[in-house]
């Protein structure tokens, strides 16, 4: 058991460490796993001795390494993801003209994992890949919640820190549900302006495990809100939709990515 945990931790210790370019100290780190101070150090020090994560002399906080993002990039390029999908994703991006992403599910969380960029206008949109998208803050992170059981969502919900919204994010429960209903009535969700001013996005859910369970990922479109009105929206919701139908028909391929299992040390 001491063994399992300690590898849990570990791997939560990266997961942490990747999102944070300054980097975390070791009572941020034991707070997010949990643990006294002397078992984070123990678990940072492993890290730094094989390479993955180095402190920073001057404020001792620990960052990821790039060694981190290699391993990561090795296997996505190993697994076929940067020939699976990518140009179903680069198709849609020539059709809208717009910033297309992909996005797949664990069982409570969402992270892109690739893009095309569609765009010839200096008006584009150019995000960092392998970041989560904020469930409830992102056309992607609503059209995923809206395959889910109520118990699920209110349980991802409840781990997320409200920290980034703007004045237009639905952070009220209702207004969020009634999102989600109406992302479940139309088969795609919607958002305006609510993770970064001036952007609004459309996204679809992709069923690789079929549409009677959660969805397994997310095909989104987003671009500046003077371009994508709703009207717009509403108009590259058809092929936006065929192209998570189509991404979706080769899923089984890529089982390791579905939400039906989950994902152990």
């Amino acid at each position: 058991m001491a063994l399992a945990a300690d590898v849990s931790n570990t791997i939560r210790v990266l997961e942490m460490l990747s999102s944070e370019p300054e980097g975390l100290g070791v009572t941020q780190v034991s707070a997010g796993l949990a643990v006294n101070k002397a078992i984070a150090h123990r678990l940072l020090g492993a890290l730094v001795e094989v390479g993955y994560v180095a402190q920073d002399k001057r404020t001792s906080t620990y960052v990821a390494t790039h060694r981190l993002g290699a391993l990561g990039l090795r296997q996505l390029s190993s697994s076929g993801l940067d020939t699976w999908a990518q140009r179903t994703l680069d198709a849609l991006a020539s059709e809208c003209e717009e910033l297309v992403r992909l996005a797949v599910a664990t069982t409570d969380s969402l992270q892109w994992i690739a893009k095309a960029q569609g765009s010839n206008s200096s008006l584009r949109l150019d995000p960092v890949m392998g970041r989560s998208a904020v469930p409830y803050a992102t056309a992607s992170g609503k059209a995923w919640l809206s395959t889910l059981e109520s118990e699920h969502v209110e349980t991802i919900l409840s781990k997320q820190n409200p920290g980034h919204h703007t004045p237009r994010t639905a952070l009220d429960a209702d207004r969020l549900n009634a999102d989600l209903d109406e992302a479940r009535h139309r088969g795609y969700a919607t958002t305006f302006e609510e993770m970064d001013l001036g952007i609004n996005a459309v996204a679809a859910p992709i069923y690789g495990a079929g549409k009677t369970t959660a969805a397994t990922g997310t095909l989104s479109i987003a671009g500046p809100s003077v371009r994508m009105t709703r009207a717009r929206l509403a108009e590259l919701s058809a092929p936006l939709i065929a192209a998570a139908d189509d991404i979706a028909a080769t899923w089984p391929a890529f089982d390791y990515l579905s939400t039906n299992e989950e994902i152990s040390a």
